[in-house]
């Protein structure tokens, strides 16, 4: 007997060492493992001497030593005769692995030992977790989706809604769990008959083993009808056994009306041929429109180009005509005026290219009742007779820092939407006082400023905006406009408007009530400049040079011919880039090509220019074009060594020009040309650039550049350029200079900070700031002296004191 019980000792032993469960037997009293098997060895990486040497807690670090002894004090207490708990072993190496703990306090003859069984549950762990982070997704998606999704056991009992499908049917899932589905949402035909589940395709679904699909009728809880679109399809299990039905379905109530309304109007359609072709070629319009909106910004340029040689035919004819010595008295009054009128047109051109919002802004002070007031006819030719405007202006009015183009744009772009909105009939009220924002309103609305301002609100009486609408009425292309009607852009670009000129915008709306705009424009308390006659340029006359004229228009080219005969030099003609290349080939000395920069024909102007100079080294080349965006001009910027004037010229303008170029020719020698005193009366300077006043223009507007530099030339002084502040700080540093013009904001920066290094280090210089906007507080605090753009010729002389 003892020899069978030492054999089944042993062999108990071994099961224990062997089993894949880990065993752990430790003293209830030390705790010290006693004995634990080889697949727990083996797991935890410790041997058996190690091992005898360690506690539970050891290998628990969710647990302290007291924790634990703690957590199995109710085993010893006799409490409970098991504790089964889940957590981590950490193992030799110090990396982890989860377990399920099962314990025992066992007692074997007077030695009463803890006994545990452990099973490596990571792997479950790892796969439970991903079957919950599955079922949660797939519980996400169903209970997130519009679709209402029931599922059905194999007995047609309802087994599984998500949330759309409790919305849809007015039923939880726990009122129809364990019942047909059928009875619950689909037992009655709405007229009352009952509908047997024989009849009813979603449940054939599952005994014919076919996805079925179509339209019903479900009854809701609260016993109303509505129609559905469903999609019924069998289940089935990993042996491709049928074991249920997943039924998809959606109210279609809205879409049965907007078919019947879709019927309904295909009938009216069919009857009125004549109807249907009016509203095809309003769409047709519709589309153009909006074909024309996309395309604006190439129009714009090359509508330019076109008025511009319209203007340079017209102004140039009329300075001719001007310079007839029988011409006089009155007729000389009416050609200024009619020039006057050519001028105009090319600031209308001007306005071409704002409109495609390819100028900046130019802000200056402005009267907004004055705006308001000179607006009043378009407004009336605009909005119609039925529309009653009323405007409504508060005395001691401020002045606001705007651009009062822009802002003409604006309270158009504003009116033409009231219009709209009051189907062309109802009452328009444009408001204009004085107001301030606070710090309270500011807090409330972070993207306004403390502050003064001239506060524009535009009421109408229309439809209104609905109030989920409100909130994106100024993000671009949003309307309430029905489709085809309305790009979306229009309150965008008054967003904008506002806030590149600093200033704060709201709207309230009510439906069926109307929509006020309210407009928040900086104030200044610099008073509004009024318009001031442009000074004359000074013409200077040719010394017989020979110029080649290249241009395909035949009135441009005679009128440019005739204008250059007449300042003293000899013209050759050409009506194309392939015949003034001939012209240059035959060998006849050519001083000065002036060209249009768009031609016809395979050689561009460009090309021209350099198959010329080739030909003849010292010929010198002048461009001339109604627009800026083309051969020569890239990034707002001429090409280096191109010399442009844009039409309409002037011919006081073209011979200042004509001069200045020659003279970058080391072999023209400058001609005679006159220049001005402190009384603004001609002097004779002999051909010799007035050099007491050296003048540098900072601005990197190419045109405006060019401009500036003609008339200061016209005025004797001696120009320099740069279009950024690394061009002009290389300038002040190598040249003496008596004047500094520039803008304020340039490609590479703001000048203040030049400015006042200039005013710093050398006081003897003048400086001028040519701007539209403000001036900053550090400057103005200097004297610096100001042109506020647009000026004229007399406002720049009067700066620079000639």
């Amino acid at each position: 007997m003892p020899l069978a019980q030492e054999m089944t000792t042993a062999r108990l032993g071994e099961i224990v060492e062997d089993a894949a469960a880990e065993i752990f037997i430790f003293d209830k009293d030390t705790f010290r493992f006693l004995l634990v098997n080889k697949g727990a060895r083996n797991n935890l990486g410790y041997t058996k001497e190690e091992l005898s040497y360690l506690h539970p807690w050891d290998l628990k670090p969710a647990y302290t030593d007291q924790q634990f002894k703690t957590f199995v004090q109710p085993l010893i207490d006799g409490e409970l005769s098991q504790l089964r708990f889940e957590t981590i072993h950490e193992k030799k190496d110090g990396s982890t692995y989860d377990v399920d703990i099962r314990l025992q306090l066992i007692t074997t003859g007077d030695q009463p030992v803890f006994y545990a069984a452990i099973q490596d549950v990571t792997e479950q762990k790892k796969t439970q977790l991903e079957l919950e982070e599955v079922t949660r997704r797939l519980d996400a998606i169903l209970n997130n989706t519009t679709m209402a999704v029931f599922m059905m056991d194999e007995r047609q009992h309802c087994s599984f809604m998500n949330r759309a499908a409790e919305e849809l049917t007015g039923y939880s899932f726990e009122e129809t769990q364990g019942r047909p589905l059928h009875d619950v949402i689909h037992h009655t035909h709405p007229d009352g008959k009952p509908f047997p589940i024989e009849e009813c395709a979603i449940d054939r679904a599952f005994p014919e083993n076919n996805q079925s699909q179509g339209e019903e009728v479900f009854v809701h809880k609260d016993g109303s009808f509505y129609n559905v679109a469903f999609t019924a399809s069998p289940m089935t299990n990993d042996k491709s056994k049928t074991i249920g039905t997943v039924i998809e379905a959606h109210n279609i109530d809205e879409e049965l009306k907007a078919r019947a309304a879709l019927n309904s109007f295909n009938e009216a359609l069919k009857k009125r041929v004549d109807d249907a072709i009016a509203e095809r070629k309003a769409l047709e319009e519709q589309l153009l429109q909006a074909q024309k909106m996309e395309a604006i910004g190439q129009l714009t340029g090359g509508v330019a180009h076109d008025f511009n040689n319209l203007l340079q035919v017209i102004g140039g004819n009329l300075q001719l005509l001007k310079q007839d010595p029988i011409i006089d008295g009155r007729n000389i009054v009416r050609i200024n005026n009619a020039i006057s009128g050519v001028e105009r047109g090319a600031k209308l051109a001007s306005q071409l290219l704002a409109f495609g919002r390819q100028q900046p802004l130019k802000p200056k002070p402005t009267n907004a009742a004055r705006i308001i007031r000179d607006m009043d006819d378009m407004f009336r030719r605009t909005l119609g007779e039925p529309v009653e405007i009323e405007t409504i202006v508060s005395a001691g009015l401020w002045n606001c820092l705007v651009d009062p183009r822009q802002l003409e744009n604006v309270l158009l772009n504003l009116a033409i939407n009231a219009r709209d909105a009051m189907k062309g009939q109802g009452r328009l009220t444009i408001e204009a006082g004085n107001g301030s924002l606070d710090d309270d309103y500011v807090a409330q609305h972070p993207d306004a400023a403390a502050g003064q301002y001239v506060v524009l609100a535009i009421t109408d009486t229309g439809c209104g905006i609905a109030p989920e609408d409100l909130f994106k009425v100024f993000e671009p292309f949003f309307t309430t406009k029905a489709p085809g009607e309305g790009t979306g852009l229009g309150l965008s670009m008054v967003f904008g408007f506002v806030k590149q000129s600093g200033g704060h915008i709201t709207i309230y709306s009510e439906v069926d009530e109307g929509t006020t705009v309210r407009i928040y424009l900086p104030r200044t308390r610099k008073a509004e400049m009024a318009n001031r006659p442009e000074g004359d340029l000074i013409t200077q006359e040719g010394n017989n040079e020979v110029i080649l004229v290249v241009e395909d228009d035949d009135a441009v080219r005679a009128t440019a011919v005739e204008l250059l005969t007449n300042l003293g030099y000899k013209v050759v003609e050409a009506p194309n880039a392939d015949s003034a290349l001939a012209i240059i080939q035959c060998g006849i000395s050519i001083d000065l090509l002036f060209t249009d920069v768009i031609m016809p024909g395979k050689l561009r102007s460009p090309e021209l220019a350099r198959l010329a100079q080739e030909k003849l080294p010292n010929l010198v080349v002048l461009f001339t074009s109604g627009y800026t965006q083309n051969a020569i001009v890239h990034a707002g910027k001429l090409d280096d060594g191109v010399e442009l004037i844009s039409k309409p010229y002037s011919s006081e303008r073209l011979s200042q020009k004509i001069r200045k170029v020659l003279r970058k020719n080391a072999r023209h020698q400058p001609a005679r040309w006159v220049g001005a005193d402190e009384k603004g009366e001609p002097i004779d300077n002999d051909g010799e650039t007035n050099a007491a006043l050296r003048v540098l223009i900072i601005e990197d507007e190419p045109l405006i550049r060019m401009t500036m530099v003609e008339v200061i030339e016209g005025l004797g002084c001696l120009p320099y350029e740069a279009n950024s502040l690394k061009e002009a700080s290389e300038l002040i540093a190598s040249t003496d200079l008596d004047v500094v013009i520039s803008d304020m904001s340039l490609p590479d920066g703001k000048a203040t900070q030049l400015l006042l290094e200039v005013l710093a280090s050398e006081p003897e210089i003048k400086v001028v700031v040519a701007t539209g906007g403000e001036i900053p507080e550090e400057l103005e605090n200097q004297g610096v002296s100001v042109l506020s753009k647009p000026f004229s010729d007399g406002e720049l002389r009067v700066v620079l004191k000639l």
